[in-house]
């Protein structure tokens, strides 16, 4: 009998009720890619998106995930990762939602060994994304307030604190009490989800939404002359298409980026992991893992990541 791996793949596209846990056979290495017996998968909002079908080209079955860490049980000499090594990994990358995935090599980032790979797993996709956002995308004046949607979760706890630490005033939209007292105890002003927040944050520069249609429009009201929307999730579902007459009013600018547009290598995605794993080790960004799960109850992940109330990482344990 040939060996198999557990991982979650979809038949259909639907809501969490769609996770079907099966068996696949083991991956095997080959020159070009590595396999990872994975310790820890990252879950994210692009998950969920996934799983609902709304990107065109997703072709079924699909194998959920793409982020994890854990250790190289497999791979050909030569490649520059030996088995036993520690590694992590992040986009371009499909199908973390198992416990053995083959890997390309290409995309693997070594995990340094003070770090432990839940921490890894939990950093990668939300580090690199908020170092995308800050120093490549957002064209922020030094000192400019700034508000950040979802402050309180994945990407949004690392942008506010990255944030702070360059000396910018951060304001907030956050849903509970807890999270408004943890912004408030880093630094920064909370806004409640429920209040007129874009009157309260009128006159930022810039504004981090990974929320979309619900917050979409009072984002650009809060901006100043010349502001600055970055938009990188959509939490809440797509914003309207935008008329341009609404950005000219105030000289507004609005960006869609995506992460793997800037990290175009090898090379680059291992600096950027570097500095990301850094900031953990160092103490300059408080990683919070908010709840882990056990492979098998991948939809609960999925639900509880969908209600918005999550602080912090939500990680599978295959």
């Amino acid at each position: 009998m040939n060996p198999t791996t557990p991982a979650i793949v979809l038949d259909r596209f639907g809501g969490a009720e769609v996770l079907r846990l099966q068996a696949l056979p083991l991956p095997r290495a080959d020159a070009a890619h590595a396999v990872v017996r994975i310790a820890h998968a990252g879950v994210n909002f692009v998950d969920l998106y996934q799983r609902e079908g709304r990107y065109p080209g997703l072709a079924l079955p699909w194998r959920l995930g793409l982020e994890g860490a854990g250790e190289v049980v497999e791979a050909a000499p030569g490649g520059g990762f030996a088995v036993g090594e520690r590694v992590a990994f992040t986009t371009g990358v499909q199908g973390a939602y198992a416990a053995h995935l083959r890997v390309p090599l290409e995309h693997l980032v070594p995990v340094p060994e003070a770090l432990p790979l839940r921490e890894a797993a939990a950093a990668l996709e939300h580090g690199l994304t908020a170092a995308m956002l800050l120093d490549d995308v957002a064209r922020l004046p030094a000192g400019a307030p700034v508000l950040v949607h979802a402050a309180a979760g994945g990407v949004g706890g690392w942008l506010v604190q990255w944030l702070l630490a360059r000396g910018h005033p951060v304001l907030g939209t956050v849903s509970s009490a807890a999270k408004a007292d943890w912004l408030r105890a880093l630094g920064a002003m909370p806004l409640m989800t429920d209040s007129d927040w874009a009157r309260a944050a009128q006159g930022v520069a810039v504004v981090f939404d990974s929320v979309g249609r619900s917050t979409f429009a009072g984002s650009l009201q809060a901006l100043r002359t010349g502001g600055h929307l970055v938009l990188f999730g959509a939490a809440s579902g797509q914003p309207e298409p935008v008329d341009v007459l609404t950005l000219m009013h105030k000289s507004l600018t609005l960006t869609r980026p995506v992460l793997p547009h800037f990290l175009p290598d090898a090379a680059r995605r291992r600096a950027r992991a570097a500095a990301v794993f850094d900031a953990v080790l160092t103490g300059a960004v408080q990683l919070r893992i908010h709840a882990e799960f056990p492979l098998a109850d991948a939809a609960r992940a999925h639900e509880l990541l969908a209600s918005r109330t999550t602080q912090g990482k939500l990680l599978l344990t295959p």
